[in-house]
């Protein structure tokens, strides 16, 4: 049973939605900063919106932050994220997708914005990666996913 300490921990579980864009057996990562601070690398990722598919949010997401138009292959696992190290505690869970890259619309977006994106190979992945996505690492092989 969770204990709740209403002071410190949100109400709210928010549902993330985060791609592992696949492309030559790569997959596509950024650094995630957020206030001028890195917390590490990350997939393309961002909050599901009410009455939003996994796929629509997943392509949204995509486009917006990288100008990638992207190709569904398949829903992958997910991560119980706790973020315990912020006041208040803030709990998210992100549901994975897998993707193919299917073409580049807007090549300023892959450099804009708070992320540049860089392919790397699975074995390759960079340190430190963001929770979610060293969860993901935790609980899985990443080069058995991106081998679809």
């Amino acid at each position: 049973m969770v204990e709740r300490k209403t002071a410190l921990v949100s109400d709210q579980v928010a549902t993330a939605v985060a791609t592992l864009v696949i492309h030559d057996h790569k997959i596509l990562l950024g650094k995630r900063i957020k206030n001028g601070v890195f917390e590490g690398w990350q997939c393309p990722g961002g909050y599901l919106l009410s009455g939003e598919t996994l796929e629509d949010a997943s392509k949204r997401i995509c486009l917006q932050k990288t100008g990638l138009e992207i190709e569904f292959l398949q829903t992958g696992p997910y991560t119980n994220n706790i973020f315990s190290e912020m006041q208040p505690v803030k709990h998210t869970v992100t549901l994975y997708l897998l993707v193919h890259l299917q073409k580049q619309i807007n090549a300023e977006s892959v450099k804009a914005g708070e992320s540049e994106w860089f392919w790397f190979a699975a074995e390759k992945m960079p340190e430190p990666l963001f929770k979610p996505l060293k969860l993901l690492q935790e609980q899985c092989e990443i080069a058995q996913l991106i081998s679809v």
